[in-house]
C-alpha cells in the first residue's frame, strides 16, 4: 500500500506544479526504532532521472518519534512546502524506503527491534507500507521553503549501506 498522502502529492505535481524543486520527500525523525532488514542498492527514476541508483530500506516494523515529511513543489507563483508533522510516535508495519541521501547522529540497540537512529533525515522517492498508524497528524502548506538535501553519488550510497549492514550484524550477533 503507498501511504495514503502520497496520491495528495501526485495531485498536486500534476495540478498546479510547474517542475517539482526536490526530487523527493525529506523524511524527519527525531528517533526511529525497529527491526530492520539489510539495505539493498537497487536503481529507480525519479521526477528528474530515471535509472537513478537508490538505497531500499526496510523495516518489518519501525516506530519513528516526532516525525515530519515535507515535500517542495514550485507553483508558478512560488514555492510551496507541503509539512505532514505528527508529535508522538507512528507506527509502520513492512515499510519499504527508497532513499538517495540518509543521515542520522548516532545510533542505540532498542528494546524492541534491531536497531535504533537518532536525529534522522532521509530523501526517500518511494514510501510504501502495508500499515501505518499516525493519529493526529498536522497538515500544512506554507508559502517558501528551500531544498534540504542533494541526493548521494552511489559511491555514497555504498557507504551508507555499509554502515547500515555493520550496525544490523553487530545486534544480530549479540
Amino acid at each position: 500500500m503507498v501511504l495514503p498522502f502520497s496520491g495528495l502529492f501526485l495531485l498536486t505535481k500534476d495540478s498546479f506544479a510547474s517542475n517539482p524543486t526536490i526530487i523527493g520527500f525529506i523524511i524527519e525523525a527525531n528517533q526511529m526504532e525497529g527491526t530492520m532488514k539489510n539495505p539493498v542498492m537497487i536503481t529507480g527514476d525519479t521526477a528528474e532521472q530515471k535509472d537513478r541508483p537508490m538505497l531500499e530500506l526496510k523495516f518489518d516494523n519501525l516506530s519513528a518519534k516526532n516525525l515530519i515529511i515535507k515535500k517542495l513543489v514550485e507553483t508558478p507563483n512560488d514555492l510551496i512546502t507541503i509539512e505532514i508533522s505528527h508529535k508522538d510516535s507512528a507506527l509502520f508495519n513492512h515499510l519499504s524506503l527508497h532513499v538517495t541521501n540518509a543521515e542520522f547522529s548516532e545510533h542505540y540497540l532498542p528494546s524492541a527491534g534491531n536497531i535504533g537512529l537518532k536525529n534522522v533525515k532521509l530523501l526517500a522517492h518511494q514510501v510504501t507500507a502495508d500499515n501505518l498508524n499516525l493519529p493526529q497528524f498536522n497538515l500544512s502548506f506554507n508559502e517558501g521553503g528551500k531544498v534540504e538535501m542533494e541526493p548521494k553519488s552511489e559511491k555514497e550510497l555504498l557507504y551508507m549501506k555499509a554502515v547500515l549492514e555493520k550496525l544490523i550484524n553487530s545486534v544480530q550477533q549479540q
